[in-house]
């Protein structure tokens, strides 16, 4: 801003110099017209007539031109001097004949203070529009350099308000908000940034909740059908010997509430983590952990399992025990048949096949079953409860552990497939 006003400053002090200047120079009349130099100067035009270019100006006041008779200017003393005597007598010059021997030869017409004063107040007119032009010019500058800037930063702000944050202000360093304005832009990228990552952690902490919501119900029907199973085999075991399955079925029990222990644990740490996700820990495990995994889910004694070949599989426990959950439950719920479960070993990892003898599920939906909340036409036709929430659930968790899922249909029944990493 210091700089447009010493610009200011400076030019306006050259238009008052200028000013000075000009109406001083050449001007040396008096402040009255001097009768009898003005008459002395006219007799010496007289007796010099017709040579004209003889006349002595020395030492005279006032600066004067001749004209003929016939308005043809003969002779001047400066240059600039009008050149009619109808334009000099406008502009205050005084018009005084020639006679020689008793006959009006010319005229001189001699410059007198009032066109002086004329001079002034046209140099004074000059001055003041000059004067303008600059203001004018000043205030186009200051309105371009501050004014409409100022607006924009409005304007910018009032946006940030609304919560529209992906325009951006740009203004050039060189402005006197240049810094402002870039300071103002980092702090839309900031709230830009923390809008997004905002919305991600409550979306992924929706997500999250509502798998784990899932996840539990995976655990609390088997307890409730083994529950069940014991309700019947305690009432036979009064009327004839105990039953020997008991104890196992109250170790099922007691790992499935181990589970939901885990899960709501989960639930609780989730709302304490910024982005809300699932932690997975792969790490390398015996096969025969995951051999009991299923085990532990066959709490209808349904499931046949082929033997497991030794080896040692990277993958996070806990988590392999949800997605085998989800996966005979599913089966459970809509194939209700038995179970058959293999397992082959590859170079890239360990292949598992769960296949049922259900009536599977539709072949242009098995790419979506994966898919968030999606449920196929069968799910939906035998008006089973569900969140269409298991598989993608199992699918995000086989990711992170370096594996994979995929799900087809066979002629007699349906197969999801996992693929187990091998320890390095």
């Amino acid at each position: 801003m210091k700089k447009y006003v010493l610009i200011y400053i400076t030019v306006v002090a050259i238009v008052l110099i200028g000013f000075v200047l000009f109406t001083s120079a050449g001007v040396h009349t008096p402040t009255y017209v001097d009768t009898v130099a003005v008459n002395e100067m006219l007799q010496r035009v007289t007796q010099n007539w017709p040579y004209i270019d003889m006349l002595e100006t020395e030492g005279f006041p006032y600066r004067f031109f001749i004209l003929d008779n016939e308005g043809q200017r003969i002779y001047s003393t400066a240059q600039g001097l009008p050149t009619s005597a109808i334009s000099a007598i406008r502009i205050g010059f005084l018009p005084m004949s020639v006679t020689v021997n008793e006959q009006v030869v010319g005229t001189v017409l001699f410059e007198t203070w009032t066109h002086s004063i004329q001079r002034i107040n046209t140099a004074i007119v000059y001055a003041l529009l000059l004067l303008c032009l600059i203001n004018a010019v000043f205030m186009a500058v200051l309105y371009m350099a501050i004014v409409r800037p100022f607006r924009r930063i409005q304007r910018f702000a009032h946006k940030i308000s609304l919560g529209i944050l992906d325009e951006s202000l740009t203004i050039s360093k060189d402005n006197i908000f240049g810094l402002f304005t870039q300071s103002f832009d980092i702090m839309r990228e900031s709230l830009q940034d923390a809008r997004k990552k905002q919305y991600k952690a409550e979306r992924a902490n929706k997500e999250l909740i509502a798998s784990l919501s899932h996840d539990i119900k995976t655990p609390v029907t088997s307890i409730r059908l083994i529950t069940e199973l014991l309700q019947v085999s305690l009432a036979s075991s009064m009327r004839n010997s105990p039953d020997a399955s008991i104890p196992d079925k109250l170790k099922t029990i007691e790992a499935k509430t181990s589970q939901i222990d885990r899960l709501i644990n989960d639930m609780l740490h989730s709302t304490l983590e910024e982005l809300g996700e699932l932690t997975v820990t792969p790490a390398s495990t015996d096969s025969g952990v995951l051999l009991r995994l299923f085990e532990n889910a066959d709490h209808l004694s349904k499931i046949r399992t082929s033997p497991m070949p030794p080896c040692l599989l990277e993958m996070d426990a806990v988590r392999m025990e949800q997605v085998v959950g989800n996966i005979i439950t599913n089966s459970y719920k809509y194939a209700g048949t038995n179970i058959d479960i293999s397992f082959c070993l590859h170079d890239e990892g360990l292949q598992v096949d769960i296949s049922d003898y259900g009536t599977g599920v539709e072949s242009e939906e098995i790419e979506l079953i994966t898919t968030k909340f999606y449920r196929g036409t069968h799910a939906k036709a035998l008006r089973k409860e569900g969140e269409g929430l298991g598989l993608y659930v199992s699918k995000q968790l086989m990711d992170k552990m370096g594996g994979g899922i995929e799900a087809f249909n066979r002629d007699d029944g349906f197969t999801v497939r996992l693929w187990v990493r091998l320890s390095q």
